[in-house]
């Protein structure tokens, strides 16, 4: 009986070592893990941190791209915009000249005291130069003074042998040595209305040289002068405002565009009526 209880209890004993080592079998992982060791489970949740820090990672990269896109795409637009406005503004964004301009230039006829004879009869050069620079100096013109000056400037010019009548290239060397260096002028070629008053706009008159007898000037004598200089000064809807020193009663002398534009001829060595039409703009401020 003694040994039937005794080999029960060895199967029981080795029934129940076979269940624990079975039990320790079953939690291995957990139980290297535990230990320091790199266990299954361990490995496969290590596997899935590093999936779920690797996506999110992508996805702040993602995100950080495409804030970087739009920022790009939006700083690119306003640049392009600040060239845009800088450079070549929109029409609408032009300003528009005014309608009606007349600028404070002082007058002075060709003959400040009356004596039309020479050199008077042909200072109409120099009387355009002399209303300039009183303009651009601010003082005003007595026929004493006016003459005075006049006089100077033909003098500088018979030294250099120009004569009477000059074309404008050369009466711009006029104007240089008279007015100073700080002053500079352009001859315009081909001048526009829009591009005359555009500059009278800005405060700058433009010296103008003519065929005399196609202008409409009733207060010429006979038909009018071959070759004639005067001043624009200002300009209305309808025409330009003048400084006309071929005549005492020159000052704001009103010209239709259409006269005073077809009227605009070089020397041209005398034969006026075929020279170029060119006119004196200001180009410098100082």
């Amino acid at each position: 009986m003694r040994t039937i209880s005794s080999r029960l209890n060895l199967v029981l004993f080795f029934f129940n070592a076979l269940l624990v080592l079975g039990l320790v079998y079953l939690w291995y992982p957990w139980i290297v893990t535990d230990g320091g060791e790199v266990g299954a489970l361990a490995v496969l949740e290590e596997r899935m941190k590093n999936e779920a820090l690797r996506s999110a990672i992508e996805q702040q990269a993602h995100t950080e791209e495409d804030q970087s896109s739009d920022f790009t795409l939006q700083s690119t637009s306003t640049h392009t915009e600040d060239v845009l406005v800088e450079e070549v503004p929109p029409p609408a964004q032009a300003e528009e000249l005014p309608q009606t301009v007349n600028l404070p230039v002082p007058f002075t006829s060709q003959a400040p005291e009356g004596n039309w004879e020479q050199p008077w009869q042909d200072a109409c050069e120099e009387a355009a130069i002399l209303m300039l620079d009183a303009y651009y100096k601010k003082y005003n013109l007595s026929p004493l003074f006016a003459k005075d000056e006049l006089q100077k400037m033909v003098d500088w010019q018979t030294e250099r042998n120009l004569g009477y009548s000059i074309p404008l290239i050369d009466l711009s060397r006029v104007a240089q040595w008279y007015m100073g260096n700080s002053f500079s002028f352009a001859i315009l070629e081909q001048p526009t209305i829009e591009r005359i008053q555009e500059s009278v706009a800005n405060g700058n008159p433009v010296l103008v040289v003519a065929y005399g007898k196609a202008l409409d000037n009733p207060n010429f004598t006979g038909n009018g002068p071959e070759y004639h200089v005067l001043i624009i000064r200002g300009y209305t809807p309808e025409g330009f405002i003048t400084n006309d020193p071929g005549t005492r009663n020159g000052e704001g002398f009103f010209y239709t565009y259409e006269n005073l534009m077809g009227s605009i001829h070089d020397w041209n060595g005398g034969d006026v009526a075929h020279g170029d039409p060119v006119v004196l703009v200001r180009t410098k401020n100082e």
